[in-house]
């Protein structure tokens, strides 16, 4: 290695320890709206609310930009990405197809421990709901959500369904504030768990699809309310996907 010219400084990267734990907090605030599509993230700034160095808070931003959450700009603040409607449809489209196929396969290789922990799942969902703890409530949706791709025990289907949903949660808090969703969310979740419980990877399969596929016309519902500066999201709303209710919920642990 060469030595460095005298008074030179040997740029050194941040602790990645401390630049994770600056992506997870910048990550919370972001999917939390509290930084919302559009605002400034200057350095400054946030060295101050994350309470780290400069270095981490660098590394952060770049590692968010990579997930779709941050836009980075040369010479100038990165700032919250935008929610571009066309992209946000997109990416719904490859969650209902990467879920819908792994809840398929779960139905198909059922585990009791998994079983279980989505019945716990659910029920902390539904209770979340009742007391209206709303960060509580999507804590355990997103966890759920996971489980299921989880359970299809397919590392890579659990990788690509993880990064979709990190860019798409924002927009998936904005769609359960809609009046009536979260209700049909449950009823659409105790389906999909029947289905699994009972072996019916078709069906899984076309419950998970239809689920996420209606959460997607939600948000497209909620562009047409509010127009963005770049016109409408769509021309016209899709139709929801048909829904099936189940005459029970899932059990719960034997």
């Amino acid at each position: 290695m060469r030595d460095l010219p005298a008074g030179a400084v040997r740029r050194r990267s941040a602790d990645p320890s401390l630049a994770e734990s600056a992506a997870e907090r910048l990550r919370a605030l972001i999917v939390s709206n509290t930084f919302k599509p559009g605002d400034a993230l200057g350095e400054p700034m946030l060295v101050e609310r994350l309470g780290t160095s400069r270095s981490p808070v660098r590394e952060a931003l770049r590692q968010l930009a990579t997930e779709g959450l941050v836009t980075l700009r040369r010479n100038r603040a990165a700032i919250v990405s935008r929610l571009d409607p066309a992209e946000l449809h997109h990416l719904f489209e490859a969650e209902a197809a990467i879920e819908g196929f792994a809840a398929s396969l779960a139905a198909l290789r059922p585990g009791r421990q998994d079983l279980n922990r989505m019945a716990e799942l659910q029920e902390a969902l539904e209770r979340a709901h009742d007391e209206g703890n709303a960060a509580r409530y999507m804590q355990a949706n997103r966890q759920l959500h996971s489980l299921i791709v989880a359970a299809a025990r397919n590392p890579i289907l659990v990788q690509m369904h993880d990064r979709i949903l990190r860019q798409l949660q924002r927009a998936r808090n904005a769609a359960l504030s809609q009046d009536g969703r979260i209700e049909q969310s449950i009823r659409e979740h105790r389906a999909i768990l029947a289905a699994i419980e009972a072996g019916d990877g078709d069906e899984a399969r076309r419950l998970v699809t239809g689920h996420i596929l209606n959460t997607d016309q939600a948000i497209a519902l909620l562009q047409q309310a509010v127009p963005s500066p770049r016109g409408p999201a769509h021309a016209s709303p899709r139709p929801l996907a048909e829904e099936r209710a189940p005459s029970r919920p899932i059990s719960g642990p034997p």
